[in-house]
This record gives structure tokens, sequence and C-alpha cells, in this order.
């Protein structure tokens, strides 16, 4: 499944984030691609779909930029934080340099908590990469969205970054 593929592009008028909706997409979420309880019913505009991991920034001379969707289920019970300060320590031992901000607080329709980090750090080819997190806890599902881009192209794609976040929803349990 291709979600978010137009037959034409967008008219260049439109805002940069625009998103991209399948047009035979039936008017409920059935139809939308899915990772795990991930629900994506549109992808940016120049981003490409990669089933079971996200998107992909893709065209000619676009520096790699990716969003990867993914899931766990919490140990801590009923507390993001303790899940997140676990992720950070993670991150302290396997990135070089990593410099963290956050938690912050965020927010994402139908769950009971958000929070968001940016980590930049400096892999092999000294080049600085920054990744927004965005950990979202329904029940003891973990949510967690990634944006992986290099530092100076971040101003560049975050529009289309929060354009997909809004977006994105998740499946409720049955």
């Amino acid at each position: 499944m291709q979600p978010g593929r137009c037959a034409t592009p967008p008219e260049p008028s439109e805002e940069r984030a625009t998103m991209t909706f399948d047009p035979a997409q039936a008017a409920s979420q059935a139809s939308a691609a899915r990772i795990g309880r991930w629900i994506i019913s549109a992808i940016p505009f120049g981003w490409n779909w990669i089933e079971g991991f996200g998107i992909q920034r893709s065209g000619e001379n676009a520096a790699p930029s990716n969003i990867y969707l993914q899931e766990d289920e919490s140990v801590a019970g009923d507390q993001l934080n303790l899940y997140i300060q676990a992720q950070i320590s993670v991150m302290m031992r396997n990135f070089k340099d990593p410099r963290i901000a956050g938690p912050a607080p965020s927010k994402f329709p139908g769950v009971e908590e958000c929070g968001m980090l940016m980590i930049k750090h400096q892999p092999m080819n000294q080049i600085s990469v920054i990744q927004v997190q965005h950990y979202i806890r329904s029940a003891r599902w973990i949510g967690i969205v990634t944006l992986t881009t290099l530092e100076t192209e971040l101003l560049k794609v975050r529009p289309d970054f929060e354009q997909f976040l809004k977006l994105l929803r998740i499946e409720q349990p049955g």
C-alpha cells in the first residue's frame, strides 16, 4: 500500500507542508496505511512511504530525512516519564556526545500522555544529526514518532513533520 500518493502534485502556490492523500481512500480510516496501531492516511508531498518503517524525504538534492513510527509496551505502568528516562539512558550510552533537550509536554488526540525530546548527536562522519521524538502513551501502549534529519535541514523539514503529526492517528484497542 502506498498512502498519500496523488496522480498530480499539488499546485506550486500551496503551502510547503502540503499533505497528499490517496484519492481512492474511503472516508473511513479502514483503507489507510498502518504500522502496528499507527494509522497513516496522508504523507507530506515530496516524501515516500516505506512499508513497516514510516516515510522518507525524496527528491533530487534532498538531504536524508525520515520519520520512523514504532511502538512499544511500557513496563513502567502508566508513567510515560519513566519510559522516556530509560530511553535517554540508552541514548547517552549509544550516541557520541548527545545533547538532549526535554522531555517537554506535547499533545496528541485521544491519549493519556505525550512527551517530546530533541537529540543532537554526531555519527561517525561528524555531521550533526537532529532527532525529534514524540512519545505517546495510551494505557500500556507507547508510540514513538521520530524525525531524523541533518541539523542544517531541520527548519526545512520541521513543517512537514508537524503537519504529518497532526494527521497521524492511533487505533484504539477494541
